[in-house]
């Protein structure tokens, strides 16, 4: 009975997390909660409806057929074994541990102010995902443990860092994760300084994902997409630059 409770609780936490009434602030879940919910995504819950389909990587190739809101273009498979490392690392560090919405499922794409305005300010909309996935200053944002209730996370030596160190920035050339410093008024989001959000990402763990990486003696399988699938309206533009950047 214990089991059917629980796995009856899981099934209705995502399904709540899904739909269009989810208030993000509001919602917070022990480390425990998290871990069956993710259990449940990994078998029984939705992949991402648009996920990226890079298998022309595996064969050597250099770039793959991508999408954006329904817009066909070129990606570089660069982005997605740079992207692949980043999480490695993320779930390495312990500074994140699932792949779905709980915990971190998206992550910002930004670049140095001075290079928005050098080379992006002026390009087309619809042209300027398929040139930042090839830039090489190129910058994630991950916000990890976004629903780990806060008064539990940094309990426990395995609560050590999971909770603690929430914002990450992941780079394109090369070099290791960065964890940025909290904020001094204890807030949970750090707001980089000198970048400018230009585009996005989502990912979702499951056991059919089209990508797969091992870390900790545990495989991981999980969708990338362009796309906001978990978008209860309409999904917005990719270009989301803020007023004083302009």
């Amino acid at each position: 009975m214990f089991k059917l409770r629980s796995f009856i609780s899981v099934a209705f936490v995502l399904a709540a997390f899904f739909g269009q009434s989810f208030a993000k602030d509001q919602w917070f879940f022990t480390a425990s909660e998290i871990a069956n919910a993710y259990r449940y995504q990994q078998q029984f819950g939705a992949r991402l409806r648009h996920p990226l389909e890079p298998q022309t990587c595996l064969q050597g190739k250099k770039d793959f057929a991508a999408s954006y809101q329904g817009r066909p273009f070129t990606a570089p498979c660069r982005f997605v074994g740079e992207t692949i490392r980043q999480l490695r690392e993320l779930l390495e560090s312990g500074a994140a541990k699932y792949l779905f919405p709980l915990d971190v499922d998206s992550a910002d794409l930004a670049v140095p102010a001075e290079v928005y305005v050098s080379k992006y300010k002026q390009l087309p909309r619809e042209e300027i995902l398929p040139a930042l996935l090839r830039e090489p200053t190129l910058v994630a944002i991950y916000r990890t443990a976004v629903h780990l209730n806060p008064e539990v996370g940094n309990k426990g030596s395995g609560m050590s860092v999971w909770g603690k160190n929430r914002t990450v920035a992941g780079f394109y050339d090369g070099r290791p994760n960065q964890i940025l410093s909290p904020r001094s008024d204890g807030g949970a989001d750090y707001e980089p300084e000198g970048l400018v959000r230009l585009g996005s990402f989502t990912m979702m763990g499951h056991f059919l994902g089209e990508l797969t990486f091992v870390v900790n003696d545990t495989v991981v399988t999980f969708d990338l997409s362009f796309d906001n699938d978990r978008a209860a309206a309409p999904t917005a533009d990719v270009v989301s630059v803020r007023a004083t950047a302009r």
